[in-house]
């Protein structure tokens, strides 16, 4: 006979069964697996790989000159402001010219007198040309006259006295002659001597004028121009520094490559130009490798000609310069997929995992080479056609679930 169980003694049991199962539920909730990490997986591509290596490029301009001017004199303008390009002629500081205008006047003035000196001289000289056609005229005449008399006298027409005094103006006629030839000569002379003058004082004017050109100093060549030691008002000698002219394209990158990598140098090499982040601002080749090493640094300099036609650079900067000394085939990978762990380089490989079209993340050493832009080079670990993953690392352990994400 079973006897009735109280109520009571019902619920603590009934309340407990509850607890136990709400446990178990929790219990199996806990142990279900975490979900797949979103990932971004990439393909392992073989790739250019460049043998690098860097060193520090001094910038060189192939023109650049320091002016000074050739006169003395206070500067009174300044044309253009430091660090503007400027083309060749351009004129950038003038110097009083006062003086030299004056002195410019003062041998016009000459050249003028002498000119007119000349016109008088040549007028002079056409007169005696003139009047030497009549004394020639003349002295035919009286040779005429001479002559006839001279037979007369001889048929006893005329006197003795008569002959004489026809003798006489022919010798007056040919003494004329003469001394109208010795004027012209003299004339002649004069008009040289003055033609002469003109010649010298045209000269004098030419120099003058060339002089006075050095008062304004102008840029010999295209370039940019530095800094101004001078202002206006200043006193300035040929002693003294003006401002200096420096042509920034192309420039000349000198790098001090290490004795030790000599062997490897030959020109054509191929030269980068790098910004402090590592950008490339442009590209060059080598064109010149010095025939001695430094004994001081023991490198040798080579030379590299860089057109720098947008101007970025500028002459005496220093760049991050990396010489390519080869290319070949290889393997890259972004420095994104690369995780350290105790000094170890190790990359995450998208692998199948247990389940049908799961995928796990499998950790994989590898031995890394040289960096390239945001790439390393892959020595060993890997091979092309491996997926990796290259976001999400730290939120992976060896044999994750993942999800790749597009």
């Amino acid at each position: 006979m079973h006897l009735p169980i109280p109520i009571g003694r019902l619920i603590p049991a009934i309340l407990a069964l509850t607890i136990t199962g709400c446990s178990r539920k929790e219990t199996a909730s806990s142990a279900s697996p975490p979900p797949p990490a979103a990932v971004k997986v990439a393909t392992v591509e073989s790739s250019n790989v460049q043998e690098t290596a860097e060193y520090i490029g001094n910038l060189q301009s192939r023109k650049s000159v320091t002016l000074q001017p050739q006169v003395d004199g206070q500067v009174t303008k300044i044309f253009v402001g430091s660090g503007q390009a400027v083309a060749a002629g351009t004129p950038l500081i003038q110097i009083n010219p006062s003086k030299q205008l004056a002195s410019v006047s003062s041998f016009i003035a000459a050249a003028e007198s002498n000119r007119a000196d000349l016109e008088n001289a040549k007028q002079i000289l056409q007169a005696n040309i003139a009047d030497r056609l009549s004394k020639v005229s003349a002295l035919k005449f009286q040779q005429q006259q001479y002559n006839r008399y001279v037979s007369l006298g001889r048929q006893g027409a005329v006197s003795l006295q008569t002959v004489e005094q026809y003798r006489s103006q022919l010798d007056a006629a040919g003494s004329a002659l003469q001394a109208t030839d010795a004027q012209i000569n003299a004339q002649k002379a004069a008009v040289a001597r003055t033609q002469r003058n003109l010649q010298q004082a045209e000269a004098n004017i030419k120099q003058q004028q060339v002089e006075l050109q050095y008062y304004r100093i102008s840029a010999p060549f295209a370039g940019t121009v530095g800094d101004y030691p001078v202002k206006v008002g200043d006193y300035v000698s040929p002693s003294s520094q003006i401002v200096k002219v420096t042509q920034n394209s192309p420039l000349e990158v000198d790098i001090q490559v290490p004795a030790e990598k000599a062997a490897q140098l030959r020109t054509g090499l191929p030269v980068q130009l790098l910004d402090t982040q590592g950008k490339i601002l442009g590209q060059s080749t080598i064109s010149f490798i010095s025939p001695s090493v430094n004994t001081q640094s023991q490198s040798v300099l080579v030379i590299a000609i860089y057109d720098n036609a947008n101007g970025q650079l500028r002459a005496d900067q220093t760049v991050r310069s990396r010489v390519i000394w080869d290319t070949k085939p290889g393997l890259l990978i972004p420095t994104t997929a690369i995780s350290r762990v105790a000094g170890e380089n190790f990359v995450y490989v998208a692998a199948p995992g247990k389940q049908p079209s799961q995928l796990v993340a499998q950790q994989k050493p590898v031995k890394l080479g040289t960096i390239q832009g945001n790439s390393y080079q892959v020595l060993d670990g890997l091979q092309a056609g491996d997926k990796i993953i290259v976001s999400g690392l730290l939120k992976l352990s060896n044999g994750a679930p993942i999800q790749p994400q597009s």
